[in-house]
């Protein structure tokens, strides 16, 4: 008897240090936060991620990102954003909380824009939490509060015509209070490095003057993608779109965002009430820490989608490397594209684009 309880007992350890083994460190990601692009030229900062410990099997591991950056044309941001799991990953509560002085242009709202804008500073601060519950092994379901303020300088001389005036809602800022919901039925085998499966999302911002926002809108955003594995290698694809209603600040309304699409573009050139977009992308592993991928991206912003031209979209085409940084290799990546044949410019950032 007390040989099988003892076998019982090494039994048991063995499967508890077998389990052990399966859960993911803790692990610290640390690295410049640097690129170029036409809106901010060269890019100078540092970003940390502290990925907690692995508490369960399949629950993905508890994150925190800090990203502090400054450009070379005065423009400053600083962000924190949390992300963790609860009740066995059933919950998942992400936040965002930070702000930003940020000197940039407003070139109008149309898919083509003059190559010159008028100067502005935008000084902001923005928060938000959000929490999402996992209702199956695919379907999630979410909703978070949303808080922003944004102070408006225009930096020109305000006898000259302008293209930023009175006539565009959001020219002095404001402050913007709202609610957002999503949907997300998600396939992929791996969020951070996709190989099979899709992701179909949707999110709705609602901001509302009863909450105490300065104006009432909304924003919508639908996305689609698809991962195929080609041996070790993954081809992958993404459509979205965006549309805003009437009286929209410009600060929020769709754009290409020249990182995770369009990327190297300067997003501010094109804005409009609709977005529409597509991204396809070839992932080459080179081995167990190194990829190299090749990608073409396409936007065009319209008044309505209604009004999107086939011949009018533009687009970015490149290259880039990746370096894993952990074991699901969530990546270091560095991108530099060719926008509509004439920018080029890079970026060094984390996470894939889509």
């Amino acid at each position: 008897m007390k040989l099988k309880r003892l076998a019982l007992g090494l039994l048991l350890a063995s499967a508890i240090d077998s389990f052990a083994e399966d859960l993911k460190p803790a692990a610290w990601i640390a690295l410049p936060a640097v690129g170029s692009s036409p809106e901010t030229g060269f890019q100078y900062g540092a970003y940390v991620m502290r990925i907690f410990p692995q508490k369960e099997p399949q629950i993905r591991q508890n994150r925190l990102e800090i990203l502090i950056q400054g450009t070379t044309q005065g423009q400053y941001q600083a962000y924190l954003w949390p992300n963790f799991y609860v009740a066995h990953g059933r919950w998942n509560i992400s936040g965002k909380l930070g702000g930003q002085y940020w000197p940039s242009d407003y070139y109008g709202q149309a898919n083509r824009t003059p190559d010159e804008g008028d100067s502005y500073v935008d000084s902001a601060v923005e928060s938000s939490i959000s929490a999402t519950r996992k209702l199956t092994d695919t379907l999630y379901l979410g909703a978070s509060l949303l808080s922003e303020w944004h102070s408006i300088e225009n930096r020109l001389d305000l006898t000259e015509p302008q293209l930023l005036d009175a006539r565009v809602t959001g020219q002095s800022g404001g402050r913007y209070i709202g609610l957002g919901l999503s949907a997300q039925i998600d396939t992929r085998d791996n969020a951070d490095w996709s190989r099979s499966g899709h992701l179909l999302a949707s999110r709705l911002e609602l901001y509302s003057e009863s909450m105490g926002s300065d104006l009432d809108f909304y924003l919508t955003e639908l996305s689609a993608a698809r991962f195929i594995a080609i041996g070790p290698d993954v081809l992958a694809m993404r459509v979205h779109s965006q549309l805003a209603s009437a009286y929209t600040p410009f600060t929020h309304l769709p754009r290409p965002t020249g990182d995770g699409t369009l990327r190297a573009a300067n997003g501010n050139r094109w804005i409009d009430f609709s977005a529409l977009g597509g991204q396809l992308e070839y992932r080459k592993t080179l081995g167990q820490k190194w990829a190299a991928v090749a990608f073409f991206d396409t936007t065009q912003v319209a008044p309505s989608l209604t009004e999107l031209q086939l011949t009018q979209f533009h687009y970015s085409i490149g290259s880039g490397v990746r370096f894993a940084t952990t074991p699901d290799r969530f990546n270091i990546r560095l991108d530099v594209g060719w926008v509509d044949g004439q920018d080029l410019n890079f970026a060094i950032s984390v996470g894939e684009a889509f």
